[in-house]
Order: structure tokens, then C-alpha cells, then sequence
């Protein structure tokens, strides 16, 4: 009998973005409440996020009642791929055309392609890897790094380095549990380090975030700017926090304080205690869907919960290590947290098609018991 969710998943989400809800209202609307309460563009973010996630959460449910497989056929795949590749082209003739330095949406700035990119590349390499059994051999590895390569360098173009590197990571973490040899990776790490040297230490402003990520205080009103206002707001937060609302930091000292800093926010405001139950709840998210993923015993599934359990990590650890300044500032939004209609969007689908694979691994499981006993998904030396 097929659910509807996961009940530990959906609790963590629904709270992760109660509390995202939260300091966008504390950002948006509580400063200025008290004189502009009649005018109805001060509830538009808080109002567009609510509906995009109730859009998204009921479209995340219809794909938890379709079966997975639907997802990974071949067709699918490279379909998804193919409009991938077109969407972040797209952003490149738009930048061009409108003569920007830097751009990384369609239609104004309301679709990042990148948050959507990720998941036809996690239902690609899962598809993909188990097709072939494995990447034990050169020509089946090269063929599946080419995309993403692909849409690494179209990001590089636009520029956004970090979103390039993400998609990497995640790449790398896929193949990895997907049967690459260790004597691969001899090969393949000074590859990486190199894309990784060039991605963080070119010229230009990503220079200067590195330079202000080494010693912030250097230039304290440009560079370091936004990196210090993050560690005030964690330090005048101290172990309780200032209380909602009553935050300073957000009120224009802190640039970006409802979405990529969102979590400085809650420092502030909530305190360690605010902090530490998104550590907690994020925790409960990654756990349960990588507990979903050693129990399930058909291949493409397992994949497919593992790379959705990644993305939510990584995007946690990056935004985390970058509002501590344990990483140069980089943009990158924290799912369900940080306001964005592209990212909360995206994620929301990501846990449909995982919701997906743990109502119908219990009938996929006998009808995948011959090829999962001939595909190893585990790395052989």
C-alpha cells in the first residue's frame, strides 16, 4: 500500500521551512510594519513563499504516487538533460544580450536553471550507472562525467563558480558509490583540484572573497564587509538569542539576510538554540533519507535516495561553513530555509521522486532481485 509521506521527512521539512518563514517575515515585514501595514507589497515574500510552497508540496506528493521507474527510463533521462543543457545556454544568451557581466536566471530573477540542473543529474547518474553496471571501465566513466563537465563549464560561463563546484562534488560523491575503483581517483582528484584551483583562485571578485574570507577585518567596508556582519549577528545572538523580530543586523547591515545568510538571522534572533535545531532537524532530513537508502534493495532507488541525500547535505554543510566564515562566501541557498520560489521548488520535487522510491521499494524490490544481484553498487579495488 502506497503512503503519502514519510512522517520524520515531512515533520523536518515543514519545520525547517516554519522557521525560513520566519526570518522572512522578520526581514521583510516586522521592520516596517507599524507604518506601512495597509500596503499589500510588504506581505509579497512571505505570501509568495507560502504559496510556492504549498505548490510545490502538492506537487511533490503526485510524483510520490507515481512509481520512480517512470523517472529513470532512458527517454526521460536525456530528455531532462537536454533541456538542462538548453536552460543554462539560455542564461548565457540572456546575459549576452542584455550586456551583464554576471547573470544566473531566466525570466528576470524569479528561475534559477541551476537548482532544477541537479536533478536531472541525479536521475541521470543513477539511471546511467546501473544501466552499465557498475563504472569500473574507462569509456563507461568518461561517458557519465561528460555532462555534468558540460554543465560545470555553462555555469563557470555565467559566472557562478560555486554552482559549478556543487555540481562536481556532487558528481564525484555519485560515482563514487557507484562502483569507481580507488585507483580511479589517483587520476581523477588532481583533475578536480585543479577545476577547484581555478574556481576559487581567479581574478576578479572571487579573489577578493578569498582574500576577505583570510582576514575579513583587513577591509572591513567592502570585501569583509558581509562576512563580519554574519559573526556579529551569531555573537549578539548569544546562547537564547535577541528574540524575533528584535534583530539589528538584518536591517540592512547584513545584504542578503533572507536568503543566503538567512541562517545569521536566526543566530541572532533564535540564538545557539535557533541554530541548533536546524543542525538537529537538518540531521533528521539527511538521516531518514539515507536510512531509506541502505534499505533499499533495487539499485536505481537506492541511488537516486543517496543523491537526494547528498544535495540537502552539501547545500547544509556549504551554507553552514559559510556564514561562520569556515569557507569563503559563496552564495549557495539552504533548502527550505533561505527564501528563493527556484530553490524551495527544486528541493520540494527532489523529496517527491525520494518519497517516490520508498512507497514502491517493497514492490520493485522481487521484480529487481536479478539485476541487483548482477550490478554492485559498492567500489571494488
Amino acid at each position: 500500500m502506497v503512503r503519502w509521506w514519510d512522517g520524520w521527512i515531512l515533520f523536518s521539512v515543514i519545520s525547517l521551512f516554519l522557521l525560513g518563514e520566519t526570518v522572512v517575515v522578520s526581514v521583510n515585514v516586522l521592520p516596517y510594519l507599524m507604518d506601512s501595514y495597509q500596503e499589500l507589497s510588504l506581505y509579497k515574500k512571505p505570501l509568495l513563499q507560502l504559496l510556492v510552497f504549498g505548490v510545490g508540496l502538492w506537487m511533490a506528493t503526485l510524483l510520490a504516487t507515481v512509481d520512480y521507474r517512470r523517472f529513470v527510463r532512458s527517454s526521460v533521462c536525456y530528455l531532462l538533460l537536454a533541456i538542462s543543457v538548453a536552460s543554462l545556454m539560455a542564461v548565457l544568451v540572456k546575459k549576452a544580450l542584455l550586456g551583464k557581466t554576471v547573470d544566473r536566471w531566466l525570466l528576470g530573477y524569479s528561475l534559477q536553471p541551476l537548482e532544477f540542473v541537479k536533478i536531472s543529474l541525479i536521475l541521470f547518474l543513477s539511471h546511467y550507472i546501473v544501466r552499465k553496471g557498475g563504472l569500473r571501465r574507462w569509456p563507461n566513466l568518461l561517458w557519465a562525467i561528460f555532462p555534468p563537465v558540460v554543465m560545470a563549464i555553462l555555469l563557470l560561463l555565467q559566472p557562478d563558480r560555486g554552482g559549478a563546484l556543487f555540481l562536481i562534488l556532487m558528481t564525484a560523491l555519485l560515482v563514487y558509490v557507484g562502483g569507481v575503483p580507488i585507483k580511479v581517483y589517483v587520476v581523477l582528484v588532481p583533475l578536480v583540484g585543479v577545476f577547484i584551483y581555478y574556481a576559487l583562485s581567479s581574478k576578479g571578485y572571487v579573489a577578493e572573497r578569498l582574500s576577505a574570507w583570510k582576514d575579513p577585518f583587513l577591509d572591513p567596508e567592502d570585501s569583509g564587509y558581509q562576512i563580519i556582519q554574519s559573526l556579529y549577528a551569531f555573537a549578539r545572538g548569544g546562547p537564547m538569542g535577541v528574540g524575533i523580530g528584535q534583530g539589528l543586523q538584518k536591517m540592512g547591515a547584513l545584504p542578503a539576510s533572507d536568503t543566503d545568510y538567512a541562517v545569521a538571522v536566526i543566530g541572532e534572533e533564535m540564538g545557539f538554540m535557533g541554530v541548533l535545531a536546524i543542525v538537529a532537524l537538518y540531521a533528521l532530513l539527511v538521516g531518514r533519507l539515507l536510512w531509506h537508502s541502505y534499505h533499499t534493495t533495487e539499485p536505481v532507488g537506492k541511488l537516486l535516495l543517496f543523491g537526494t541525500a547528498m544535495n540537502f547535505a552539501l547545500s547544509f554543510f556549504w551554507n553552514m561553513a559559510m556564514v561562520s566564515s569556515l569557507m569563503p562566501p559563496k552564495g549557495i541557498a539552504l533548502p527550505f530555509l533561505s527564501y528563493g520560489s527556484s530553490n524551495l521548488l527544486a528541493s520540494l520535487l527532489f523529496l517527491g521522486i525520494a518519497q517516490s522510491v520508498i512507497n514502491h521499494r517493497e514492490s520493485t524490490s522481487s521484480s529487481f532481485s536479478k539485476i541487483s544481484s548482477t550490478v554492485t553498487l559498492s567500489k571494488q579495488a
